[in-house]
């Protein structure tokens, strides 16, 4: 049981860490059409509604850190398993 809950611990881990490197490449293109020079007659290039992608990359990112901690969570409560098996087989 504890070996079987530190392997879904790493695979949440890693799963989140996923996540985050999506959301983050996501959100880096998204910031350089932000920041992109716009000529002195032209207007704005912000399209409606930026703002909801701003807050949904956020979303995705405070996501997979919830993600990479219940992965973390996962493989603590395995390894205190093992560890409580092993001592109990001891005594």
């Amino acid at each position: 049981m504890g070996t079987f809950l530190k392997i879904v611990g790493i695979i949440a881990l890693v799963f989140g860490i996923i996540i985050i490197v999506f959301t983050l490449f996501g959100m880096s293109r998204f910031l350089s059409f932000l920041t992109a020079s716009n000529l002195p007659n032209e207007s704005s290039t912000m399209m409606p509604g930026t703002s909801w992608k701003i807050a949904e990359n956020i979303h995705g990112a405070i996501g997979g850190l919830v993600i990479i901690i219940g992965g973390v969570a996962l493989y603590c409560l395995g390894a205190i398993y093992n560890n409580v098996m092993d001592m109990k087989t001891r005594s």
